[in-house]
C-alpha cells in the first residue's frame, strides 16, 4: 500500500483546461437549475470554456434531478464522454451516496479521465472514484463558490490550468501548526461526516500512510466528537501519515461540547509522532483552494513557521 490506495497506476487527468474545452456539469447531489449561478458561469466561461449541461431537462424525482439509476448513468456518461475535459458537481447538500451501488453496476469503458472537482457530499464520489480506478480527483467550489469568490476562482484555475506541478506548494493560507513533524503520502479525505458514513462499505477509503484532509460544516461539537470517534474505532488514525485539518465552520456552540477546539477532539485518538496542521482554505468557508486528492504529497510542520503542502507529482497525466 502507498497513501491509502492499493499499488497500481494513478489514473490521472490526461491534461488541463485550456481555452475551447468543455466542462460539464452534473447534479450529483440536489437537484439544480443550471443557471442558478450566472457569476460562476461567467467566471468559467470568461476562459473560453463551453458549458454543458449534464442533467438533461426533465422533472425532478423529490430533491433530486432524477432517480437514482440515471443521475449515476448521467455521473459516468459525464467522465466517460471524450469531448468534455472537466467535470463538475453542480452543487453538494446529499444524494451522491445513493449512486454508490448502481455505479458498481456500470461499465468503465473510457482510456481517458477528466477533472473531476467537487466537495462536501461529493466526497462519496471521491472515495468511489479512489476505489474503483485509482484516480486522481479535485476537491474544490462548485458553480456557487466560484461566483461569490474571485480568489477561490483564481486558485481553481490555476489548478486545473495547470500552473501546478511537482515541486509546488498547495495554498494553505492562514496556516497553523497542531503538532509539528514530516511526512509524506496521497492526500485523502474530505468532508468529515460523509466519510463516517461511508465506513463499513465497500467504497470507505483505505488511509494506510495517507495525508488526511478532514473538514465540516453546520456540525455541533458533540457530532465532531462522534463522527471523529467513529474513525478512530475504524483504526484511521492509527493508520495515516499526517492529518490536515480544514475548517470546522458554522459551528453552533452547546452547553453540553465536549471541547472547545477539534484540535482538542483529536488530541488523545491521534498516535503522537504524526504532524497535524490546521488551514481555513479546503472547507466550506470561501475562500476555498482547490487541491487535487489521491497525489501524494510532502506535508511539513515545523515548531515555528509556516506550515506546507508540496505536491511530488503533477496531477496531470505528463509525455
Amino acid at each position: 500500500m502507498d497513501g491509502g490506495i492499493a499499488i497500481r497506476p494513478l489514473l490521472k487527468p490526461y491534461a488541463p483546461l485550456k481555452h475551447g474545452d468543455r466542462l460539464t456539469l452534473v447534479a450529483s447531489s440536489l437537484h439544480g437549475v443550471l443557471e442558478s449561478y450566472p457569476e460562476g458561469l461567467a467566471r468559467l466561461r470568461s476562459k473560453g470554456l463551453e458549458i454543458k449541461n449534464g442533467n438533461p431537462e426533465g422533472p425532478p424525482c423529490g430533491p433530486f434531478s432524477a432517480d437514482d439509476r440515471t443521475r449515476a448513468e448521467r455521473f459516468i456518461g459525464a467522465l466517460s464522454d471524450q469531448g468534455s475535459r472537466a467535470v463538475m458537481a453542480f452543487r453538494g447538500g446529499y444524494g451522491a451516496i445513493r449512486l454508490l451501488p448502481h455505479l458498481d453496476t456500470l461499465p468503465w469503458t473510457s482510456s481517458r479521465f477528466p477533472i473531476w472537482t467537487g466537495f462536501s457530499d461529493a466526497t462519496n464520489l471521491h472515495a468511489y472514484l479512489w476505489h474503483r480506478l485509482n484516480a486522481v480527483t479535485f476537491h474544490g467550489p462548485h458553480p456557487r463558490g466560484l461566483g461569490a469568490s474571485e480568489e477561490s476562482f483564481n486558485w481553481y484555475w490555476e489548478m486545473v490550468s495547470g500552473k501546478y506541478t511537482a515541486g509546488d506548494f498547495l495554498p494553505l493560507g492562514q496556516a497553523e501548526a497542531v503538532r509539528p513533524g514530516q511526512a509524506r503520502g496521497r492526500l485523502l479525505g474530505g468532508n468529515l461526516e460523509t466519510l463516517a458514513h461511508l465506513s463499513g462499505t465497500p467504497w470507505f477509503p483505505d488511509f494506510e500512510g495517507a495525508i488526511l484532509l478532514l473538514e465540516d460544516v453546520d456540525e455541533p461539537m458533540y457530532a465532531i466528537d462522534r463522527a471523529l470517534r467513529h474513525l478512530f474505532h475504524q483504526g484511521v488514525f492509527s493508520k495515516i501519515a499526517g492529518l490536515v485539518l480544514g475548517p470546522f465552520s458554522s459551528r453552533p456552540a452547546r452547553e453540553d461540547d465536549p471541547a472547545g477546539d477539534v484540535a482538542e477532539l483529536l488530541e488523545p485518538l491521534v498516535p503522537s509522532g504524526i504532524p497535524v496542521l490546521k488551514t481555513p482554505l479546503p472547507g466550506h468557508d470561501l475562500p476555498m483552494a482547490t487541491w487535487p486528492l489521491n497525489l501524494p504529497v510532502r506535508m511539513t510542520v515545523p515548531s515555528s513557521g509556516q506550515p506546507s503542502l508540496m505536491l511530488l507529482e503533477s496531477p496531470f497525466q505528463e509525455d
